[in-house]
């Protein structure tokens, strides 16, 4: 009965994978507003490397959702308003 409970708490947090890329690419976008607003040296290379970061963990929420077939149309508006949020920056 422990492995099976085991095994059900994994795909539970297997389950929430892509909904833990889309958050992420929302404190991504706001964390390249708020290195902007500060002026850090380097901006342009912070900024690069987060939008990278950013743009995989949105090809991959997608893939995992569908693969994992868990794609529903609350993640699809969730990943679509987090793509406003980041790209709008």
């Amino acid at each position: 009965m422990k492995i099976f409970t085991g095994f059900f708490m994994l795909f539970i947090l297997i389950k929430d994978i892509p909904f833990a890329l889309i958050y992420a690419r929302l404190l991504i976008g706001f964390g390249i507003i708020l290195l902007r607003l500060l002026e850090i040296n380097h901006y342009a290379t912070w900024a690069i490397s987060l939008l990278s970061i950013g743009l995989i963990t949105d090809i991959f929420d997608g893939v995992i959702a569908r693969k994992l077939n868990i794609s529903s149309e609350k993640l699809r508006r969730l990943d679509s308003s987090v793509d406003q949020v980041f790209l709008s920056r």
